[in-house]
């Protein structure tokens, strides 16, 4: 045994529990994981999909899992949770700017803001299959980092135009940059978390809506009461808003790792428990050739309909959230409030923007098999929320029907974790990613379109658009259930024709995907 291979070793003791220390019997074992692993950073320089055969199974106990598991949350939950903090800011900037005097200043109609919601998810859109080439062609962390530095800058420059066509630009090409991070935070979390544990590393991240909503409503009260000559207070708020995102869009690049067998904050051993630990997903670690079997897998419902049950689903939801999203302040402000009184007033409702898609991933990681309930448990909120919107235009019920309105995002945050956990192959994954997330984007050009502030009372069209959207969603939600529950079953049966029983926790790196293989079991 080399002399590097024992520094090793005495490296892993230095930071494991006396109990699980390898001992000098271990140092064999030891030299071939590690000889098997060098095969395996080869493979994926080269573009190649990991095999069962290429990566020897190792034993991980539950200290170690937890271990590992803690050390990465303590650098990918801190990252993920401010890019997507700092997104929901940046996106929303434009809302709080409407409620001083952005519209006047920019010489917007009515219909011109709708479209200005619109034009980003246009960007998003048109980016949306060329960023999923990059996403699988070009490291992810690099790539969102550089995204998030360009969606800063752009960001700052929405201070500069005064007039519709200038802002619609820079408003489309903030989309298109925006388009990379939710579908790479998806990929990353799967190279890095077991199935059971995503809905929450996801759910903690997408609640950060409802902090950058909190964050951005205190930002947007401060620089409402900046006075600077020849530049008004609602440009501050795209300045101050996109240079944080610039910063930190360098501190991403600096610190995201891109896989679990290159991330600089696990020594040696850890970076073999952490590929260990995600075996049981029954997924590739990464591969970089597209598999247009996959592909024709992804995109033919005949085939595997969830991509197409999810692009529908989160279609159902999006249709609001485009226009609740753009509206938000300016349907509190139809209330009869004063800006500064719009801004304090909504904060409760960013709080439970952090609390229902917390709350929701909670209950989707503690009770196993019950995620597509938790989603159509959550969009029963706001659908009481819209209808008292629709039915009534009494203060205190408006006032209680706005707070509600937001709990569909913790269904939507489920819905965004689906690829990880129930889609296997890397291209199949990135092209279901897509479709969902294409679905985001016209959902959310659509929505703006149907709230209508010239109304009486205002917003009316779109609220009932509202009612019609979640009402669908519900009954779609079950019906994806029962398709997974049959499935299941399916799968069960055939083992059992063939004498195998099926095992959770064992499971291969080879790029097959859930339907080629009949091992893999969907999460409920």
């Amino acid at each position: 045994m080399s002399r590097q291979d024992m520094s090793e070793i005495e490296e892993v003791k230095d930071v494991l529990p006396a109990e699980v220390v390898p001992s000098e019997k271990d140092a064999r074992a030891f030299e071939r994981v590690e000889s098997a692993q060098s095969n395996v950073l080869e493979d994926l320089s080269k573009g190649k999909s990991i095999s069962f055969n290429d990566l020897p199974i190792i034993e991980v106990s539950e200290e170690e899992n937890k271990r590992v598991r803690r050390k990465i949350d303590m650098v990918l939950l801190p990252l993920t949770t401010i890019a997507y903090t700092l997104q929901y800011v940046d996106r929303s900037a434009m809302s709080y700017a409407a409620v001083f005097t952005f519209r006047t200043d920019v010489h917007l109609t009515s219909d011109q803001y709708a479209w200005l919601g619109s034009v980003y998810y246009l960007g998003y859109l048109a980016f949306e299959f060329p960023g999923g080439w990059m996403l699988q062609r070009l490291p992810i962390s690099k790539t969102m980092g550089v995204m998030i530095i360009i969606w800063g800058g752009l960001l700052m420059t929405m201070a500069a135009p005064r007039y519709f066509a200038g802002m619609a630009a820079v408003r489309t090409l903030l989309g298109a940059a925006e388009a990379l991070v939710t579908p790479g935070f998806v990929l990353l979390v799967s190279r890095f978390y077991k199935r059971e544990e995503q809905p929450l590393r996801v759910g903690i991240w997408y609640c950060c809506n409802g902090l950058g909503s909190f964050i951005g409503a205190l930002v947007s009260y401060g620089m409402g009461h900046v006075t600077v000559k020849g530049v008004p207070s609602w440009a501050w708020i795209f300045i101050l808003n996109g240079g944080v995102t610039v910063l930190f869009g360098f501190v991403f690049l600096l610190f995201c790792p891109e896989h679990p067998h290159t991330a600089r904050f696990l020594n040696a051993h850890e970076k073999r428990v952490a590929i260990e630990r995600v075996r049981g997903n029954k997924s590739s670690l990464g591969s970089k050739e597209i598999k247009w079997n996959q592909v024709k897998e992804a995109l033919f419902p005949w085939i595997d309909p969830q991509g197409w049950a999810n692009f529908w689903i989160v279609m159902c939801m999006t249709i609001p959230n485009g226009g609740i999203a753009n509206f938000l302040h300016l349907i509190l402000q139809s209330y009869g409030y004063s800006a500064f009184q719009t801004i304090l007033i909504g904060l409760p409702q960013a709080v439970l923007q952090i609390i229902f898609p917390l709350s929701g991933a909670y209950i989707a990681r503690r009770f196993p098999n019950c995620r597509l309930y938790v989603m159509m448990a959550y969009m029963l909120p706001c659908l009481v929320g819209v209808i008292i919107q629709y039915k009534t235009r009494e203060s205190g019920a408006l006032l209680f029907g706005y707070y509600i309105l937001g709990s569909y995002v913790a269904s939507l945050g489920i819905c965004f974790a689906a690829p990880g956990a129930n889609i296997a192959g890397t291209t199949k994954k990135v092209v279901v990613s897509a479709m969902i997330f294409i679905s985001y984007a016209v959902g959310n050009i659509i929505g703006p379109h149907l709230f209508i502030s010239t109304e009486s009372p205002p917003y009316r069209s779109g609220m009932f658009a509202c009612i019609i959207c979640f009402s669908a969603a519900i009954p779609m939600c079950f019906l994806l259930r029962l398709y997974y529950i049959r499935e299941n079953k399916r799968r069960d049966n055939l083992m059992e024709a063939r004498g195998e029983t099926y095992d959770e926790a064992a499971g291969d790196f080879a790029d097959k995907t859930d339907v080629e293989n009949v091992d893999f079991r969907y999460a409920l």
